[in-house]
């Protein structure tokens, strides 16, 4: 597995491509687009000649899925989002106005469904569907045996913002004692800021440790 990360949008979200392998051809994905300015990362797709597969969304914030439109027009390719963030999908064309002054079309639906427990291929790797509510309703965390994309549910010392439309902090809390169920030693690629590991998170994140299952 090879992970590329890039740093879009006016609030400095994280998009991932991640390809089966290094070798041109290799199957790849693309982990929340949210920028309607992705040349660069169209640009690494092409120079490393990536074979596009999927769009996997970790939740539909607007700095999280703003370009979906611009990859699935670009490489005919699905876009995943879990059922319960499709209110706030629908919302990105005003999110994206307000924060960037930019006017973009509505997100076309996605064309397939992340749920809670599902595994989803990439060649020969496969990840797991693990349901995270409360940074928004919808909010999910991909993971294998080795990494996991903890979206906006998990950052480095901290977690996602509860105080959004749609957000939950009951919800949240269920979630950060799931999250006790993963192997501790995923390294976690978080929607912002940098990476770390769910055992340094165990160790110091104090809304980790406060919701640790008694």
């Amino acid at each position: 597995m090879h992970i590329r990360k890039f740093v879009v949008s006016p609030v400095q979200s994280n998009c991932y491509v991640v390809s089966e392998s290094q070798e041109r051809g290799a199957q790849a994905v693309l982990i929340d687009p949210g920028d309607i300015h992705l040349d660069a990362v169209f640009s690494y797709i092409e120079d490393e000649g990536l074979r596009l597969v999927a769009n996997w969304n970790t939740h539909a914030h607007f700095d999280h899925v703003a370009g979906a439109n611009l990859v699935r027009s670009k490489y005919g390719i699905s876009a995943w989002l879990h059922p319960d963030d499709l209110v706030v999908w629908d919302a990105v064309p005003a999110s994206v106005l307000r924060f960037t002054g930019e006017t973009v079309a509505p997100l076309l639906p996605p064309e397939q469904e992340l749920r809670d427990g599902m595994e989803l291929r990439l060649g020969d790797l496969t990840f797991q569907v693990m349901s995270t509510p409360g940074h928004s309703p919808g909010s999910v965390i991909l993971y294998d045996e080795t990494v996991a994309f903890t979206g906006d549910t998990l950052f480095a010392g901290t977690i996602g913002r509860t105080d959004l439309p749609h957000s939950s902090s009951q919800q949240m809390e269920a979630s950060l004692q799931k999250l006790w169920s993963l192997p501790e030693s995923l390294r976690c690629y978080p929607g912002h800021m940098g990476e770390t590991t769910l055992a340094s998170e165990r160790q110091s994140n104090p809304f980790l440790l406060a919701h640790r299952p008694r």
